[in-house]
């Protein structure tokens, strides 16, 4: 029983120093310890001519421990989301070093070394604190300029691994439309055709709401935004072509408000949330699907549906939502909300001024 202690100890020692480890990691450790090291031979050079190798010691070792510190303290504070602006963190990240020259200090002034010098101040402790905070002005400048520089080089480089992944993406989708252009203008102009040999006024009606669905298609494929009204009326020959094939199992609404309607979102957004709901619900006229699009304030549009989840494997894939996240995030910087309920599952999608 013993020996499974230790063993359930040494694993959370472990998980514990892991966890530490990936937290350390964001803040580059290892260039704050060559930062430390050189501050700290550096101030050891220079005390050598003055003073003995034991004092000139001390001294690098409070240089290196008190630049290290500072490095991390620079490095949080750069790398949290607020404040935004980098003159603010840089305020309270020299700030930050200058409690750390303080307080070291204190920690350490019990040391002979640093007592006696304490007290050899010609000027009393006024004179030890102002040098103090001067060096941690200095140190907390120096370290938050290096962190700065390694920052911005680090976004940077993340903005180009970025746009090369857009370019990429850019490329294979103008490959897949023009391997996939002759068959959708080869179907829509079938249907065209199919339309003025049918009289029956239902069947022309499908015909035609199918048709719209692929005009749709065919025009918005290389956009990147388009207007809620385009969106709406593609939407609403999309669902004509659902309640034919559901009949009664399918109850729709729509309360869209005037001044929304010029507003712009990414074409097939709507589609694909109605999709996503008859994809993952029971359909049937014993128990109807309802499914409603509609505004809320200025700029949001949202679409819910009563949940009724079916027992397949594939109903929690996720991918139409991701998709649509993705292209939320890459075109507006935005996300979309979801909210789910045991009775309806509601997705909120803000929409984009003309």
């Amino acid at each position: 029983m013993s020996d499974f202690v230790r063993l359930v100890g040494l694993l959370r020692v472990f998980v514990s120093t892991n966890r530490y480890l990936c937290l350390m990691k964001r803040y580059y450790p290892f260039t704050g310890l060559i930062i430390s090291l050189f501050v700290a031979l550096l101030s050891y050079v220079l005390r050598t001519a003055r003073e003995d190798m034991t004092s000139s010691a001390y001294s690098a070792i409070g240089s290196f421990t008190n630049t290290f510190l500072s490095w991390l303290v620079v490095q949080w504070v750069i790398q949290r989301e607020h404040p935004r602006h980098y003159a603010w963190k840089g305020l309270l990240a020299v700030t930050g070093c200058m409690c750390i020259s303080l307080l070291l200090f204190y920690a350490t002034r019990d040391v002979a070394e640093i007592r006696e010098r304490a007290e050899a101040a010609q000027r009393g402790m006024r004179a030890v604190h102002f040098l103090l905070l001067l060096r941690g002005m200095v140190i907390g400048g120096f370290l938050f300029f290096i962190a700065y520089l390694l920052r911005m080089t680090v976004l940077n480089q993340r903005s180009r691994l970025e746009n090369e992944r857009l370019k990429k993406e850019n490329l294979q989708a103008r490959l897949n439309l023009m391997q996939e252009q002759l068959s959708p203008h080869f179907l829509f102009n079938s249907l065209g055709t199919l339309r003025t040999m049918v009289t029956d006024p239902a069947p022309r009606a499908f015909i035609q709401r199918l048709a719209d669905v692929y005009r749709y298609l065919l025009n918005s494929r290389q956009a990147d935004m388009v207007e809620l009204r385009q969106e709406l009326d593609f939407v609403q020959a999309y669902l004509h072509i659902l309640q034919e094939r559901f009949e009664g199992a399918l109850l729709v609404t729509l309360d869209i408000a005037d001044h929304c309607l010029s507003m712009k979102l990414p074409p097939m957004t709507l589609q694909l949330l109605v999709e996503n709901a008859i994809k993952h619900n029971v359909v049937d006229t014993v128990s109807p699907l309802g499914l409603s699009i509609s505004t809320i304030g200025a700029d949001t549009v949202t679409v819910r549906n009563s949940l009724r989840l079916k027992r397949s494997a594939d109903t929690k894939s996720g991918t139409g939502l991701h998709n649509i996240r993705e292209r939320y995030r890459l075109l507006t910087g935005r996300t979309i909300e979801v909210l789910q309920t045991p009775e309806e599952f509601v997705v909120s999608i803000f929409l984009v001024k003309s």
